[in-house]
């Protein structure tokens, strides 16, 4: 869920393969999906087009707007492992006072610390471009502070079901990486992974495969987590449209298989004009997310 433009700098890594094995599709779950969307300001709730009962903030007044809506919130608390300074987190260093911080927070926002609560402490884990080590001292340090922040909500939070996302750009070419996602799942209660298309037609088998396969390598890292799907609904003018369309055609069909699916760029995409967003696609385009809209 991070911002896009390092992702376009690096999506050429993908033919450097990587991602899942071959196999069939999962079986999707037994229960009903969950679906959410990631809105950016309390106005959006009201626009949705999304049917959704989940809502994702990175800020404090939507998040109180998405629990006035009947939704249930997934709460950012990325500030946990940002760190304070630039390579903080590639080190494994988390703020000198982030316990006292969190304390605060919960504090500060009880209201919002309900019964079925999600939170968010880390962003597409070991994704620190430009620098790509694969070694396990650097992977190790990155996993260390993660453990440190699960371990602080817990103890603030405790009603929290705590989470993370990987994206596949992490993997690629980076097999030690892979292991430490596993690693990273294990301690976690939920696992959300953002398969972006960058436009690159190249990369676009790596990131299939990573789709269909990331719920059977969650579940084997930790049998009791939830897997998010976190759907592109975004796209550049500059992307071929109908490369768009078959991936996104063949990526929604993997996001049956996951225990919840949360829409990114329908109503707005960080550092992308207005023109990219799925509240924008053409008539046919939409048509592919028809499941998930409130007028099919």
């Amino acid at each position: 869920m991070r911002a896009l433009a390092t992702a376009l700098l690096v999506s050429f890594l993908v033919a450097c393969g990587g991602g899942g094995g071959g196999g069939a599709t999962p079986a999707p779950p037994a229960t009903a999906q969950m679906v959410g969307e990631i809105f950016s300001t309390p106005s959006e709730i009201g626009t949705a087009e999304i049917r959704s009962g989940f809502g994702y903030a990175g800020n404090l007044p939507t998040s109180s707007a998405i629990q006035a809506a009947g939704k249930q919130n997934i709460l950012d608390l990325l500030f946990m492992t940002r760190g304070a300074v630039a390579g903080d987190r590639l080190q494994g260093r988390l703020a000198p006072n982030v316990e006292q911080q969190l304390a605060q927070y919960a504090s500060d926002n009880r209201a919002l610390l309900v019964p079925g609560i999600r939170v968010l402490v880390a962003d597409e884990v070991y994704w620190n471009p430009p620098d790509q080590d694969d070694s396990t001292p650097v992977l190790q340090r990155q996993l260390d502070a993660l453990a440190q922040a699960v371990a602080l909500v817990r103890k603030y939070i405790p009603l929290a079901s705590v989470g993370v996302t990987a994206t596949p750009y992490s993997s690629f070419g980076r097999p030690n990486t892979v292991a430490f996602i596993r690693k990273a799942i294990a301690l976690v209660d939920w696992v959300g992974t953002d398969a972006y298309w960058l436009g690159d037609p190249a990369t676009v088998p790596a990131l299939h495969a990573w789709s269909r396969d990331f719920p059977a390598l969650a579940k084997a890292a930790n049998p009791r987590v939830e897997t998010w799907y976190i759907a592109q609904a975004f796209r550049l003018p500059s992307w071929d449209l109908a490369t768009f369309r078959a991936f996104i055609g063949e990526e929604l069909g993997y996001a049956q298989a996951y225990d919840g699916v949360l829409f990114f760029g329908w109503q707005f995409a960080s550092e992308l004009d207005a023109q990219s967003i799925g509240a924008k696609f053409d008539a046919d385009t939409k048509r592919l997310y028809q499941r998930y809209l409130v007028s099919p």
